[in-house]
């Protein structure tokens, strides 16, 4: 028992050994300085910790709260900067923090004194002629300031901007040069002056000169365009070739604009020279080539009959042509015959002959010699395009191109039930359209037809006409006549397609009469007579149409699916686009089908006022409308569902036709790889001229219901829906694109 006692008091005075030692001296930091520092704006102070008591010597770390920043920091010391402009005096803390003991700190307090100063000490050199914009800056006292410039003078042409900030600016346009110096006070809120001097160099203009130092490669049969660009000079400029020329085909303009289309490889070496408009004036030189590439071609695949058809506006208005030629597989046209129409001439039976020239990527070109019409193409598998107008007739038309079945020509050919939508104008230049359909038999028709225009709509208006095909003819032209009873005849021109197939105008004489002026196709009707509910089933529609509200009109494009039953229930799901806008539709309604073909929509949601659909098959038709916007557009069967797998290949593709005259039109070439991903090789006519060689990179996401999404460049460029994995259509999001169509 003793020894326990005594053990128990050894350890008594162990443990109190170690707690003392445990518990002695708390860690501390002292700074120095040690008082309150004052230093002005800019300047550093010099700051140090010693540690008491820190058996590791791990020093501090050091924080600070206000304005400026610290600088060289270690475990002992650090430095603080100051800000170098300040407009009042201010103040910063510094504190140091203990490394072994977070809990242990010391601050220091620091006095900022704001210096009155200039913060600018140089202005930039300025160049004849050339506007100048330059700035001096002071701090360090309370605004408002007033500047003034005390001695000396500005270059001439410049002046001091009136100013109460800390800063002032000085612009304008230098008259003279030369080195000008002269003294700036600025004057603080207090009325303290500040004064400091300054220089200005104003240097000679640089001389004119061609910017243009290299040009772009040509490709010959395609056509072409640069602008040259000079630089320091007086525009405008004028431009000649005082050696050498340029390849074959090619011109250039006083505007130094370079243009046509080249008609053999090789390359071309030429001196150019621009004239500005300065007194005197100035000339540079700069010697230039051209290299024209061979084109690689595809003109095997034009070859035969074709029909065409173009619709749009042109300078007098309302523009369309229909014609037929023979394509040779070799680049030549001929057997050309073609109608024009617009509210100025009437143009029928015009002859011509052309060329043409198809890029391995099936996208080209085609020229109607003696007419100055030249057209961009998009070439399809089947051998049938879509086309745009693209030269500078100022016509802004799109279209197709079509193989012709010359067996078809003999009028006793086109006999049976057909359908027809028209788009155009009426007598005051507003949209119209109409479609019906009619019975041919030995040159006479009877039917019915639908009409929409900016002034109202007629429905079901029964019509009598004729048609006559001339015996022997090659070029597949016929005429035909549409009589309404109290409304007078309307006189078309058609070209045969088919049998089944015909493309139509108008040839009454627009010009000083009150006539209105459309066009479009006929299709043959693949049920005469026997449609019913269950014609209709999924489809996928498009319409055009121009709003008008409040004076202006805005474009509007739909794209979508509409979904029938054999009960007369119908589902419409769509994108809109309107002005650029896009929206959605979605409606749920009734339809009746007519044995003619004929459908009634109630509820469709497809426009304010429910369209008129003609049928020509099951699921495929015309819409018309009966609204004053004039929706017009057409249906196609669709079979869906659908994977990113069903858009793969190669498509050929085109704008339908321009809702407004400053619509840019476009044939395209897309290839998809039915993953993602989709290029696109672009002709286009619009507003910005004539691009015949555009190239884009997208993806794709495509819903099993057939509506997929277009990205290029990270940005929606178009919702697109797919009728087939051969054919879909686009709704692009331009504020004035029409939609377009795609096909294999």
């Amino acid at each position: 028992m003793a020894r326990l006692r005594i053990l128990l008091l050894v350890l008594a005075v162990i443990s109190t050994i170690v707690f003392s030692s445990c518990s002695g001296s708390k860690i501390s930091i002292a700074l120095s300085p040690s008082t309150t520092p004052t230093i002005s704006q800019g300047d550093t102070q010099a700051i140090t910790a010693t540690v008491s008591n820190d058996s590791t010597n791990a020093g501090v770390t050091w924080s600070l709260s206000g304005p400026g920043v610290l600088s060289n920091s270690s475990t002992t010391a650090v430095t603080y900067v100051a800000p170098s402009v300040l407009s009042a005096n201010t103040s910063a803390t510094v504190t140091a923090t203990s490394v072994t003991n977070t809990g242990v700190t010391a601050t220091l307090s620091i006095t900022i004194n704001a210096v009155f100063s200039f913060i600018s000490n140089s202005l930039a050199t300025g160049t004849l002629g050339v506007p100048y914009s330059g700035a001096i800056s002071a701090g360090g006292a309370a605004t408002p300031f007033t500047w003034a410039i005390t001695s000396g003078t500005l270059p001439p042409g410049l002046v001091l901007a009136n100013s109460s900030s800390t800063s002032v600016s000085i612009t304008g346009i230098p008259t003279d040069e030369g080195s000008f110096n002269f003294t700036v006070q600025v004057t603080d809120a207090t009325g303290t002056p500040l004064s400091q001097s300054f220089t200005i160099v104003i240097a000679p203009p640089p001389s004119l000169s061609v910017a243009t130092r290299s040009l772009t490669n040509g490709t010959e049969q395609e056509p072409y365009t640069a602008q040259l660009q000079a630089v320091n000079g007086t525009p405008p400029y004028s431009w000649v070739i005082t050696a050498g020329s340029l390849p074959a085909g090619l011109s250039m303009s006083t505007s130094g604009l370079i243009t046509g289309t080249p008609s053999a490889p090789g390359s071309s070496s030429f001196t150019v020279q621009v004239t500005d408009s300065a007194k005197p004036s100035a000339t540079a030189s700069v010697d230039l080539s051209l290299a024209v590439d061979p084109n690689a071609v595809n003109d095997s695949k034009l070859n035969g009959n074709y029909a065409f058809l173009v619709n749009g506006f042109d300078p007098n208005g309302r523009f369309m042509a229909v014609g037929s030629f023979v394509a040779d597989g070799a680049g030549n046209i001929s057997n050309g015959v073609i109608d024009t129409n617009d509210p100025a001439n009437l143009q029928l039976n015009q002859s011509f002959t052309g060329s043409y020239l198809i890029g391995l990527e099936n996208l080209g070109t085609m020229t109607f010699t003696g007419l100055g019409r030249t057209f961009a193409l998009s070439l399809m598998a089947d051998g049938n395009a879509r086309i745009i107008e693209f030269d500078t007739t100022g016509a802004q038309a799109t279209g197709v191109l079509l193989k012709q079945d010359t067996s078809a020509f003999p009028q006793a050919q086109i006999a049976g039930s057909f359908a027809f939508g028209f788009l155009g104008a009426d007598p005051q230049g507003n949209r119209y359209a109409l479609a019906g359909e009619f019975a041919a038999s030995g040159g006479t028709t009877s039917g019915e037809l639908d009409s929409d225009g900016s002034s109202g709509a007629t429905h079901a208006v029964a019509f009598t006409g004729g048609y006559s095909i001339p015996a022997g003819t090659t070029s597949g032209r016929g005429t035909m006549s549409i009589t309404v009873s109290g409304q007078g005849t309307t006189n078309y021109s058609f070209y045969v397609v088919s049998a089944e197939e015909l493309l139509a105008i108008e040839i009454d004489q627009v010009a000083g009469q009150s006539r209105r002026l459309a066009g479009g196709s006929i299709l043959k009707q693949s049920l005469p007579g026997a449609f019913q509910a269950s014609s209709l089933d999924t489809s996928i529609f498009e319409t055009t149409a121009l709003q008008t509200s409040a004076g202006s009109a805005t474009p509007q494009s739909q794209l979508g699916t509409f979904t029938a039953t054999a009960s007369t229930d119908l589902a419409v799901a769509a994108d809109q686009n309107s002005g650029g806008t896009l929206s959605s539709i979605s409606a749920n309604g009734t339809y009746s089908v007519a044995s003619n073909g004929r459908v009634t929509l109630t509820n469709s949601g497809i426009a304010a006022s429910d369209p008129v659909l003609y049928l020509t098959g099951p699921s495929q038709g015309f819409i018309i409308g009966s609204d004053p916007g004039v929706i017009f557009g057409s249906l196609e069967a669709q079979t869906p569902p659908f994977t990113a797998a069903s858009l793969s290949g190669t498509y050929a593709g085109g704008s339908n036709v321009p809702i407004t005259t400053g619509a840019t039109s476009q044939v395209d070439v897309a290839s998809a790889d039915g993953v993602s991903a989709v290029n696109f090789n672009t002709a286009t006519n619009g507003p910005s001229g004539l691009n015949p060689d555009l190239t884009s990179t997208g993806s794709y996401v495509l819903a099993s219901d057939g509506r997929g999404v277009l990205t290029v460049s990270g940005s929606t460029a178009a919702i697109f829906y797919m009728a087939s994995p051969t054919e879909f259509w686009t709704l692009p999001t331009t504020a004035t694109g029409a939609v377009e169509f795609f096909q294999q």
